[in-house]
């Protein structure tokens, strides 16, 4: 191969990620309150991993109603969180009551980290000894 070659071979996904950020950056102008997010049910041990156009206190009222406290948010697409959902049910993971809905584990919070996925406080509560979090995939 030359570099001509290899120049155009990289044009079209360069483009794609260009493309890609242009989006999410146009999104968010539009959208100041979109975040992605994970909140966590201490009762059953159950993540879920969310996305709100606005998460405005009605938002977080509706979570903890169901027993959720929010861990931590930021901003996001819903892009992001559906190609999150996509990739871990790729690697394995299923989801429990619904989509967005995990058993908490030490591993999935790992690969969550790894993805850059905010987590708050949830590795310390996947610590607390009262919880064996591991889990068999990961």
């Amino acid at each position: 191969m030359n570099i001509v070659q290899i120049e155009d071979a990289l044009i079209a996904p360069c483009m794609d990620a260009v493309i890609a950020v242009t989006e999410r950056y146009q999104f968010l102008e539009i959208h100041r309150g979109a975040r992605v997010f994970t909140a966590y049910r201490e009762i059953d041990h159950v993540m879920y991993l969310g996305f709100q156009d606005d998460l405005n206190e009605q938002s977080l009222k509706q979570l903890r109603e169901r027993g959720f406290q929010l861990l931590e948010a930021r901003e996001g697409t819903r892009r992001e969180h559906r190609l999150l959902l996509l990739t871990l049910k790729e690697i394995g993971y299923s989801h429990s009551y619904g989509e967005g809905y995990y058993e908490a584990s030490r591993s999935l919070a790992r690969h969550l980290r790894n993805l850059g996925w905010p987590l708050g406080a949830l590795a310390q509560l996947l610590k607390s000894p009262r919880i064996n979090r591991e889990d068999s995939t990961g």
